[in-house]
């Protein structure tokens, strides 16, 4: 029996799921369904400190950024800058500060754990990404609207200064992803990955695919190239392990402390966990119809959050409790 939907119990208003592993153990707990408006569909980050999450707008529909409270699992508010589009989302540990970037306003803004706007640059172009460097204390922003040489910038995460930019990449701006225990920035040029020095900022490709996810804790890479995962040494940037999928991921997670990857398998409507050396753990089925775009992992409470969009427009992001390590004896997360 593989993947059983059993209706169980009911938590903060919404259906608790519980559904199967490949081995037919209990895998999952869907803990809610919390519903965000269309404008703020997008990257996701966590903050485990303050139990929270951020769904930023990746689209150009309005361009919000919801905030969910993970202790009673609903949108705690949703901000937009002034009328302007928040693409990208990254969070700051150490102060709990955020970063995100205003789209059509040409800025890289800051805010608190309160959620109130403490700094803005003003760069130009199109900003639509950050990633946060936790040794460094750096924030890389990416930017469209650079006519066939998108730009990078770096900022001082305390003094919100400008440490470089415009960075020209050469191409068109995807996804960014910096690596702390390097420096190393790697970001996604339409299907071209390229890595960015975190001293004399030079730009080069790599010889593997686009890096989407990074686990810190063992310095791995994790890129897509066609329907291949690969686990990429972060201290070689040489591929250990080459997986081929039956799809292309939407989007990557990591969980850290279970050292699991999740997955988004579009196709599926399901999020595939695998180990962090490619092999399949289990695979949560999220139901026909639903369209899942983007990930964000709690390793403290074992949670991945997933946005998704139901078969009638409606956008939602999904708690979700990992319990596919539960009962594996002399495994991370188990007895």
């Amino acid at each position: 029996m593989k993947n059983p939907i059993l209706f169980a119990r009911t938590l903060v208003g919404t259906s608790v799921l519980w559904l199967a592993t490949v081995a037919a153990a209990s895998a999952q707990t869907v803990l809610a369904q919390i519903p965000i408006p269309l404008s703020s569909n997008g990257e996701m980050a966590a903050n485990p400190a303050l139990n929270l999450v951020y769904s930023a707008s990746g689209d150009l529909f309005g361009g919000t950024l919801s905030v969910i409270d993970g202790h009673s699992l609903t949108v705690a508010t949703t901000i937009s800058n002034n009328g302007g589009s928040l693409n990208g989302i990254s969070v700051d540990p150490d102060t709990d500060n955020y970063w995100t970037t205003d789209l059509y306003g040409g800025q890289i803004v800051t805010y608190s754990s309160a959620n109130a706007q403490i700094f803005a640059n003003a760069v130009g172009y199109c900003p639509d990404g950050v990633s946060f460097d936790c040794k460094r204390r750096r924030v890389w922003a990416g930017a469209q609207c650079g006519a066939g040489n998108d730009p990078l910038f770096v900022f001082d995460a305390d003094s919100f200064a400008l440490i470089a930019g415009p960075i020209g990449t050469g191409g068109v701006m995807g996804v960014i992803r910096v690596n702390p225990v390097t420096g190393k920035l790697y970001v996604t040029e339409g299907t071209v990955s390229k890595e960015v020095n975190p001293t004399t900022f030079a730009v080069t490709t790599t010889g593997f695919g686009n890096v989407e996810a990074i686990d810190s804790f063992t310095n791995r890479l994790f890129a897509v190239q066609g329907t291949d995962l690969q686990v990429v040494s972060g201290r070689s940037d040489k591929v250990i392990k080459s997986v081929t999928l039956s799809y292309t991921p939407e989007d990557m997670a990591v969980n850290n402390a279970l050292g699991h990857l999740y997955m988004v398998n579009q196709a599926a409507s399901a999020i595939e966990v695998r180990s962090e050396r490619g092999a399949l753990l289990g695979t949560f089925s999220l139901g026909t119809g639903n369209q899942l775009s983007q990930l964000a992992a709690d390793p403290i409470r074992g949670r991945v959050y997933v946005s998704l969009v139901d078969g009638s427009g409606n956008w939602s992001i999904w708690a979700i409790e990992d319990l596919t390590s539960a009962r594996a004896c002399m495994h991370r997360g188990g007895p």
